[in-house]
C-alpha cells in the first residue's frame, strides 16, 4: 500500500471510519514504514491537544443561523454552470478567431489586379501623355489630325517611332 492512501486511512481511523480490512491493511504499512508511524504520532498528538482545550460553546442560535447559509449552498444554480464555462469559453474563442483570422492572412494567396496602360506606364516613371504631347506639337492641322490617323493603325516599331 502507498503511503498517501495510509495517510487517508489514518484521518479515517481516527474518525473510526474504517472496515476490518483497511484496519488490517493499516496497520501491516504501520509496522513496515516509519514516516508513515510518525505521521500517526504527529496526527495523535494534534488530536490529543485539541481534546485537552475546552472550547466555549456556540452563541445563542449559531446552529439556527448556519442551517440556511449551508442549504443556500447545496441549492442548484444553472446559472453559476453557464457562468463558469463562458468565462473559459471566451479566451478558447478569442484564440481561434486569432488563429483563423491569421490563416486566412498567411494561407489565401491575394489577387493580383491587372494594371491599365497607364497604371504601367506610372509604375515605370514614364510620361503615359508623351506619345499624344508629340503629335499635338504639329504646326499644322492636317498634319495632327494625319498623324493621329496613321498612330491609331499602326503599331509600334522596335524604336518606339511612329511610321507615317
Amino acid at each position: 500500500m502507498k503511503c498517501k492512501k495510509v495517510e487517508k486511512f489514518l484521518l479515517r481511523s481516527f474518525d473510526e471510519l474504517l472496515k476490518e480490512e483497511e484496519k488490517n491493511e493499516l496497520k501491516k504499512h504501520l509496522e513496515s514504514c516509519p514516516l508513515c508511524q510518525t505521521k500517526r504520532e504527529e496526527y495523535q498528538s494534534i488530536l490529543d491537544a485539541l481534546k485537552e482545550k475546552d472550547f466555549p460553546e456556540p452563541k445563542p442560535y449559531f446552529w439556527e443561523r448556519l442551517q440556511p447559509k449551508l442549504e443556500e449552498r447545496k441549492r442548484y444554480d444553472p446559472w453559476l454552470l453557464w457562468k463558469k464555462w463562458a468565462i473559459r469559453a471566451v479566451p478558447a474563442s478569442l484564440l481561434l478567431v486569432i488563429l483563423f483570422a491569421a490563416a486566412l492572412i498567411l494561407f489565401i494567396p491575394a489577387q493580383k489586379e491587372e494594371l491599365s496602360q497607364s497604371g504601367v506606364l506610372l509604375l515605370r516613371n514614364s510620361d503615359p501623355l508623351q506619345e499624344a504631347t508629340i503629335l499635338l506639337e504639329e504646326e499644322k492641322v492636317e498634319d495632327k489630325n494625319m498623324m493621329l490617323i496613321f498612330t491609331a493603325m499602326e503599331e509600334k516599331n522596335s524604336t518606339g517611332r511612329y511610321l507615317p
